[in-house]
């Protein structure tokens, strides 16, 4: 007998509190938790309401959500499902056309049906709902749209995605035969017919094979929700500017090369750190720039790094030392649009005077960070579409030194006498090459071993 509408309920809201309680301490810092970055984007931490369909043979759970722009027009990611010939609408090509986009990557995949589809599927309306529940969860805040289905989960997802998958791509639904737990995900994608009627953008969309109430009993939450975690975690690691969608179709999905790649980077510039600290330290600064750009991962090992971008003052305006263009070392921008302005100073120089003070170069590198943030309070607009919201989540940072006594002359506590210097100079994050090739050597660390758990 398949599991009732209010079983599942009762699963995915236990779920839910289990899965915020473990990502919770999986991104709590150590000693206290391992430290993983909160980079997740997961319905069960942000989300206020899942559409749930609940066939005779398995589960569908969506979140559904838009995009500020037309992204059924341009942008996507989406698929567009039509015939031979296209029920595109000719204002699209227009439009398209206009904008200089015709004929050029625009994001939308059109996937062709061979044959005609019923018409409740072109519309994407389920069939066969028997009954309809909305149920609320007081703790986490979260609504359930629950539907029962005389009818099976193809037919389910078949509609779901006007005919996308299923009537037109094969995607072999997970069936009785799976795994529990193992599902097919899809993340941040689009689904319409041709003709614009209307439209779904999937936030989250994970289809389970199955429906009998083992598979949804309570006591499997505390297993599923830690894998899912690793899975997760794994995900967002292997494209951490979040941009694109991602379909995951049984239990090896595609983006686990990707994280297998990133690690193998990782690797490959730890060691090269470690050696050109160990062997050629006193290189000047450019040398140790074209080696941070070779390899992003050091700076930040979840963000995407942009190397000397130029931040230029409007005409006839300039900074109130007189110039017209500014330049970090690097940017680092992320996911929830926030950003990270990084200088830096070759190693082998030294932080504090013999009496202790901070030497120049500290306060020079310092007042450049100090001239980046002036720009942006002053001149946010110029560079608004380049970083969104950078105006009001901007970190800075300095690397220069090394972490040890001779740079640090007299000073006996390095780590406080750096919390000193940011403190006093009002910056975010003060660190020598030798703190991000531990950093990177941790995160490699922790990564490797999230990596087995997902592989």
């Amino acid at each position: 007998m398949p599991v009732t509408i209010e079983h599942v309920a009762e699963f995915i809201f236990a779920y839910t509190r289990k899965y915020r309680e473990v990502y919770a301490k999986a991104t709590t810092p150590s000693p206290e938790g391992p430290g993983y970055p909160a980079i997740v984007r997961s319905p069960f931490l942000n989300a206020s309401s899942l559409d749930v369909y609940v066939a005779h043979d398995g589960v569908a759970v969506a979140q559904l959500g838009d995009r500020p722009y037309q992204w059924h027009i341009a942008g996507g990611p989406a698929f567009k499902i039509d015939y031979e010939p296209t029920r595109t609408p000719p204002y699209v090509f227009k439009t398209l056309a206009d904008h200089g986009f015709l004929g050029k990557a625009i994001g939308i995949y059109r996937i062709v049906a061979k044959s005609e589809l019923p018409e409740a599927v072109w519309r994407g309306e389920v069939q066969g709902i028997e009954r309809e529940k909305t149920l609320h969860d007081s703790s986490t805040q979260v609504s359930l749209n629950l539907r029962e289905v005389r009818a099976s989960l193809g037919d389910v997802v078949n509609a779901l995605t006007f005919g996308a998958y299923g009537a037109v791509l094969n995607v072999h639904v997970p069936t009785n035969d799976s795994q529990i737990g193992e599902s097919h995900l899809t993340r941040g994608f689009g689904m319409f017919p041709a003709d614009l009627s209307t439209r779904r953008f999937f936030e989250y969309l994970e289809i389970f094979g199955h429906s009998d109430p083992c598979a949804w009993d309570l006591r499997v939450v505390n297993l599923r929700v830690h894998r899912d975690i690793r899975r997760d975690l794994a995900q967002a690691m292997s494209n951490p500017d979040g941009d694109g969608g991602t379909m995951s179709f049984g239990d090896t999905p595609s983006w686990i090369e990707s994280y297998g790649n990133r690690l193998g980077l990782l690797k490959s510039a730890i060691d090269d750190l470690r050696s050109a600290l160990q062997q050629r330290d006193d290189d000047v600064e450019a040398v140790f720039h074209t080696l941070l750009e070779r390899h992003p991962l050091l700076l930040d090992v979840y963000g995407i790094v942009e190397s000397r971008p130029g931040l230029s003052y409007p005409d006839g305006t300039a900074s109130p030392i007189g110039k017209t263009k500014l330049q970090p070392d690097f940017i680092v921008r992320y996911s929830d649009q926030s950003y990270k302005l990084v200088e830096i100073e070759r190693p082998a120089k030294a932080v504090a005077t013999s009496q202790g003070q901070p030497r120049a170069e500290v306060a020079q590198a310092v007042f450049q960070t100090a001239e980046w943030k002036h720009f942006i309070k002053t001149h946010y607009q110029t560079i608004a579409d380049r970083y969104p919201g950078i105006q009001s989540k901007c970190k800075t940072a300095v690397v220069m030194s090394r972490s040890r006594q001779e740079n640090f002359k007299n000073i006996s506590d390095m780590r406080a006498y750096m919390g000193l210097i940011m403190e006093q100079f009002n910056i975010d994050e003060f660190l020598t090459f030798d703190d991000l090739l531990d950093r990177a050597s941790t995160a490699y660390a922790l990564l490797s071993g999230l990596g087995e758990q997902v592989g």
